[in-house]
């Protein structure tokens, strides 16, 4: 579907470029020219492009920075410097800074405060057509439903990390529980083969509780993998169903299925295998027996087990939780594409980013394994590009990125892969239902309120604010999104 060359001209991409650059700065070059889309690598001077990642800057990000721009200058031509924005402040500075036209080439575009919205403004560039040419190996390394997902109004605005992309729901045990208790966790898929597993832990430490539960998510994944909805609007819950190839935009919370999934829970609750503070609790302990988590094989302590039962499933959302996007006034767009190809296929250079140098940082165990020797370059991998040219880290089998891009290529796909909800049209109502939805989300999820008695009181505020507004609104424009793709 978007494997394909769009038609444009090209004289209306530089154009576009041009008039976007006077609202949003890059890095320069003095030698380079602001419409340059040339052969990065036989430029005599240097090209300078600036990275913006999340997480705090590591120990030793001089050291490793000097290994990257040897390899970069040698391979591209260019030298890369990756600012850092900490967890807690990079959401709205570097919104800030895309904005304000502060010089940048390439951002971390999931962690931007309202990047849709930046998205839909035009701040990054669209990819659309230099992509195939500029970096045919890496648009042809990334598979097509990933394209698709980072697609906004038919611009390809960013490039996904094909990793984990799409949700793969995991029950995550304790395996010494599992072990000493006999529980066939490979046959547990629903709540319902979950209760009697739920029952043999209660029995055997009556004061525990085996599912523990907190007041922001209850069971992680329980809209898209209890549920079964891609969740178009999160507050108030809207979505359509995996299965639903109509495309049919639901209130959630009005689903009979998620009706009967919360009796369980309350009916859980009320026989202590949840704990009696979950509508409340804000901080999960750090062991629990019995989880749920957007996982992959091996992706868990080598105290636990897993058993996958939902996906894995791509949707808009899934894949927008990583992507790397590029200035809209770059002026060497096809050396920073150069630069997330070399992430995306290049071993050495892959691992550089990931894990620091070899012998300071890591050692081998193993032709694709390694063990961390220090704390000195810690960086999040996931922001980076794919993990399939990574080094496994001990004590993980070293088949487990292999295992993990096997498991993503069985993944099935929402009927409105691509499409992002525009709230404009309803935000009064959204903000409205969204803080209904807060009043009474947090005891319905954990079961710790009857959903007979209080589930008809939460829908009947919601729709006196214009949850169903929001729905028609929705599928008005999911709609308008099928036609045209």
């Amino acid at each position: 579907m978007l494997k394909k060359v769009i038609t444009k001209s090209l004289a209306f991409m530089i154009t576009g470029t041009l008039l976007m650059s006077t609202l949003v700065g890059c890095t320069s070059n003095t030698q380079t020219s602001s419409t340059n889309t040339g052969d990065t690598t036989n430029q005599e001077t240097p090209i300078d492009l600036v990275w913006w990642s999340i997480g705090n800057e590591p120990k030793d990000y001089q050291m490793v920075s000097e290994k990257i721009n040897e390899y970069t200058l040698d391979k591209l031509n260019v030298n890369l410097q990756i600012k850092y924005a900490s967890w807690g402040e990079y959401n709205s500075k570097v919104s800030k800074i895309v904005q304000s036209g502060e010089p940048f080439d390439i951002a971390f575009t999931s962690g931007i405060e309202n990047y849709q919205d930046l998205l839909n403004k035009g701040y990054f560039m669209d990819l659309t057509e230099i992509l195939p040419t500029a970096t045919p190996t890496l648009y042809d390394f990334i598979p097509e439903d990933l394209w698709t997902g980072v697609t906004i109004n038919g611009q390809i605005l960013g490039v996904p990390a094909y990793k984990d992309s799409a949700q793969a729901q995991y029950w995550i045990w304790d395996k010494e529980t599992v072990d000493r208790l006999g529980i066939d966790y490979e046959n547990i898929e629903t709540l319902q083969d979950l209760e009697p597993a739920l029952q043999k832990m209660k029995e055997d430490k009556p004061n525990e509780y085996p599912l523990i539960l907190n007041a922001n998510e209850g069971i992680n994944g329980f809209n898209a993998a209890i549920n079964g909805y891609d969740e178009i609007v999160v507050k108030p819950a809207i979505g359509i169903s995996y299965q639903d190839s109509s495309a049919t935009v639901v209130g959630i919370w009005e689903q009979e299925n998620v009706l009967e999934n919360l009796r369980i829970l309350h009916d859980w609750f009320n026989k202590g295998y949840i704990n009696p503070d979950a509508a409340t609790l804000l901080e999960l302990p750090k062991k629990r027996v019995l989880s749920s988590a957007q996982s992959f094989e091996g992706g868990w302590q080598d105290t636990e087990i897993g058993h996958k039962y939902f996906g894995p499933a791509y949707s808009t959302r899934t894949i927008q939780g990583s992507f790397l996007s590029i200035s809209a006034g770059c002026k060497n767009p096809e050396a920073a594409l150069k630069v997330i190809e070399l992430v995306n296929t290049d071993e050495y250079f892959r691992n550089l980013l990931a894990f620091g140098i070899e012998g300071t940082h890591y050692e081998k165990t193993g032709e694709n394994t390694i063990k961390k020797l220090n704390d000195s370059y810690e960086v999040p991998a996931y922001t980076q590009g794919t993990f399939f040219n990574m080094y496994v880290q001990d004590p993980n089998p070293e088949t487990q990125w292999s295992d993990l891009q096997a498991l993503q290529e069985t993944a099935f796909a929402s009927p409105v892969l691509g499409f992002t909800f525009d709230s404009k049209n309803v935000q009064n109502q959204i903000s409205a239902c969204a803080n209904i939805e807060s009043k009474y989300a947090s005891s319905l999820i954990t079961g710790s309120a009857n959903p007979d008695e209080l589930l008809p009181t939460m829908i009947e505020e919601l729709n006196n604010a214009g949850y169903q507004d929001i729905i028609q609104e929705a599928q008005r424009q999911v709609d308008e999104f099928l036609t045209n793709r």
